[in-house]
C-alpha cells in the first residue's frame, strides 16, 4: 500500500494540470461544490455519529469522468470522515472507484498517508452501478472493498482480507413534484465489515425528495429516508437539505 502514498500527490498533482492546463477546452470542464445539512449521517442501513451532520463536497467533471472529495462530521467532533473518488460514466453506467477515511476510529492510525493494511483507516470499494432506463427502470448497483484490512478482515481468519460486497437495487419514480425511490441493499456473504453471518438484506426503505422553492431564483434540494436492516432489527429516519 505504500505505492498509493506515492501515487495520491501526483493524482492531485493530475487533476490541477487538468483544471488549470486547458485552453479552449476549458468549456468542458465542471467545477461544483456545496454542502448537505442532514439529521444523521446514514449510509447502508447504518446510522454513524450522534446527532445532525454537515457534509461539504466537491466535484470536478470532464466529459465523463470525475474526481471529487465528500465529506462528513457531527456538530460534537467525535465522528469525522473524508472520502476521495474517481468515476467515469458511459451511458447509463457509471464506473466508480472510493477511498474512505474514518478519523477516530480507536485502536487505528490517524495518519492519512498510511495504507497499511493492517493499522490504516482506510477502506476502498470498487463499484459499478446502473442508472435505469424506460425499458428497465430499475437502478442497480454493487461495490467489492478492495483494502483495508483493519476494516474487513475475514470472519473465520482475520488474517485475511475479506473483500466484503455489498448490491442494491432500486425502484425510481415521481409523483407530482416529488421523487422517489424504493430500495434494497444486500451482502451476499459474511462479512465483517457489514457485521453479517451469509446473505443478509442490510438497507430497505424509501427515499422522498423535494426542491422547496424560496424565491424565484433559489431552491433547496431536500429528501427524507426511511432505512431498516432486517439482518439487524434497526430502523433509521434521516432528513437531508442541500446547498
Amino acid at each position: 500500500m505504500k505505492k498509493l502514498t506515492l501515487i495520491l500527490p501526483f493524482l492531485f498533482i493530475l487533476i490541477a494540470q487538468i483544471v488549470f492546463g486547458q485552453d479552449k477546452k476549458t468549456e468542458k470542464l465542471k467545477l461544483e461544490a456545496g454542502f448537505d445539512l442532514a439529521t444523521t449521517y446514514l449510509w447502508r442501513g447504518f446510522e454513524f455519529g450522534n446527532g445532525p451532520v454537515v457534509q461539504p463536497w466537491a466535484k470536478l467533471g470532464y466529459k465523463g469522468f470525475a474526481a471529487g472529495v465528500w465529506g462528513t462530521t457531527n456538530f460534537t467532533g467525535d465522528s469525522k470522515e473524508v472520502d476521495l473518488y474517481l468515476n467515469y460514466s458511459f451511458g447509463n453506467f457509471t464506473l466508480s472507484f472510493i477511498d474512505l477515511f474514518s478519523m477516530g476510529i480507536e485502536g487505528l492510525d490517524q495518519n492519512f498517508f498510511n495504507f497499511s493494511s493492517d493499522i490504516s483507516s482506510h477502506v476502498a470499494e470498487l463499484g459499478l452501478s446502473y442508472g435505469g432506463s424506460e425499458k428497465f427502470p430499475l437502478t442497480v448497483s454493487g461495490g467489492v472493498l478492495l483494502y483495508g484490512q483493519s476494516l474487513d478482515p475475514k470472519v473465520s481468519d482475520p488474517a485475511k482480507l475479506n473483500h466484503s460486497t455489498y448490491f442494491e437495487v432500486g425502484y425510481p419514480g415521481t409523483i407530482e413534484d416529488y421523487t422517489y425511490s424504493v430500495f434494497a441493499g444486500f451482502v451476499p456473504t459474511e462479512s465483517s465489515f457489514y457485521q453479517t453471518d451469509g446473505f443478509s438484506f442490510i438497507n430497505v426503505g424509501f427515499k422522498v425528495g423535494k426542491s422547496i422553492a424560496i424565491n424565484d431564483h433559489f431552491s433547496i434540494p431536500t429528501n427524507f429516508t426511511l432505512a431498516t436492516s432486517p439482518e439487524r432489527k434497526t430502523v433509521c429516519l434521516a432528513l437531508m437539505c442541500s446547498f
